[in-house]
């Protein structure tokens, strides 16, 4: 069972000490997940953010104003993973502020071929993601030209970082932090966990009341990652049940042993229900139903499509489920025995 912090939820573009040196900040999303929890770490040679929120006026905003508040300079900023919420103003910021970036590699030269522009570009593969799906391909275009929107979220990535890697440490301040990298919601997300009063700055990966998106996206079509993100939650489980888990959405919380449980559940109830789903064949879209409730459009149903295709990727694999091809374009998926 997870318990949330005594700490008050700071107003949105506010912030509130957790721990000595450590600053929360929420900052606003234009996203249906409105908000996401940034973090400062205060060092000897300034303040160090963790994340940075997407790309636009009122973020940069809110950045030069908290970071008045400050007796100390910007000294660096971290980026947990190549998401927009989280990696939208690292190139702002370390322009602006002519800082250091610290990323984990996969991260890094995935948000470099991910953001950067590329006219000219084959989209057609894109298309035949969504087609794959079940969309029509009318459809399928439609996602394809919004992709734009979401890459102008993100600045312009610098071009030089300082390498997260698992296994190292960070100092900063009095506060040494054990770097850990983890894969599921994305390639390489880093953690940071400091021992000695047994904080763990969680990101993405372990969050206290929804689950992080696990998807297939059309740059990696085959790709399996829930697999990673089983190994992350049993991962996780390294550091103590009683650890302050500083989230980047919602409310820092107690209870990470319990949290990574209730995660393993919910995406085994997921895969069960659509290996019950599908012993009649099924498209991704017909898969839907089954996993969510809501009205999906827009950029729900995008990310609806990815975490579907993310669970039957998974049981593909695991040889429960067979996957054919038909002659529109579009794939079938059969429960196997």
């Amino acid at each position: 069972m997870i318990t949330p912090s005594h700490h008050p939820i700071p107003a949105s573009g506010s912030v509130c000490e957790v721990a000595n040196g450590v600053f929360w900040l929420r900052m606003p999303l234009p996203f249906v997940l409105d908000h996401i929890n940034l973090y400062v770490l205060e060092g000897d040679d300034g303040m160090y953010i963790v994340d940075t929120g997407v790309q636009c006026d009122k973020s940069k905003a809110i950045w030069q104003r908290c970071l008045a508040t400050f007796d100390k300079p910007l000294a660096g900023v971290i980026a947990t993973h190549m998401h927009p919420d989280h990696c939208g103003l690292i190139g702002w910021l370390c322009r602006e502020y002519k800082v250091p970036l610290y990323m984990s590699a996969l991260e890094y030269y995935g948000a470099i071929a991910y953001f950067s522009p590329n006219p000219g570009a084959d989209t057609s593969v894109e298309a035949d993601y969504f087609v794959q799906a079940g969309l029509s391909a009318e459809q399928a275009n439609s996602y394809v030209r919004d992709h734009a929107n979401y890459e102008a979220s993100v600045s312009p990535i610098p071009l030089a970082y300082q390498r997260l890697e698992s296994g190292n440490t960070l100092t900063i301040g009095a506060r040494t932090w054990q770097i850990h990298t983890y894969g599921g919601h994305s390639p390489e997300h880093v953690c940071l966990f400091d021992p000695k009063d047994n904080l763990l700055i969680g990101g993405d990966q372990i969050l206290p009341y929804i689950s992080p998106n696990i998807g297939v996206y059309s740059r990696e079509p085959e790709a399996n990652p829930l697999t990673e993100y089983f190994a992350s939650l049993k991962a996780l489980k390294q550091f103590p049940a009683d650890c302050l888990v500083l989230p980047a959405h919602n409310q820092p919380y107690t209870g990470l042993h319990s949290r990574c449980d209730e995660l393993v559940v919910h995406h085994q109830e997921l895969l069960e229900k659509l290996t019950q789903h599908c012993m009649t064949e099924k498209t991704l879209v017909a898969c839907l139903p089954v996993l969510y409730t809501r009205e999906l459009s827009g950029q729900v149903l995008f990310f609806a499509l990815a975490e579907g295709l993310a669970h039957l990727n998974y049981l593909v694999k695991q040889g429960a489920l067979a996957r054919r091809l038909d002659e529109q374009g579009m794939y079938y998926y059969k429960t196997l025995g």
